[in-house]
């Protein structure tokens, strides 16, 4: 299944990490959002995507955290 996505611009990095930059494709941009568009295999493919998320939160809040 193919599913296409927008996507803010600082979290593409994170989803091609997971997937692979082979099986990605990002698109237009507008603004700070970038469409990605994937073609989704299987049901490992989206739990990818969560954790891709997961890194994400988990990176800005400890750049948030962190006293400098």
């Amino acid at each position: 299944m193919k599913v296409e996505l927008f996507i803010t611009k600082d979290r593409v990095p994170y989803i091609v990490n997971e997937l692979g930059a082979d099986r990605i494709t990002v698109g237009e941009q507008d603004g700070d959002q970038s469409l990605i568009s994937l073609e989704v295999t299987g049901p490992l493919d989206l739990l990818h995507m969560f954790h891709a998320g997961i890194r994400f939160g988990s990176d800005t809040m400890a750049d948030a955290l962190i006293r400098k």
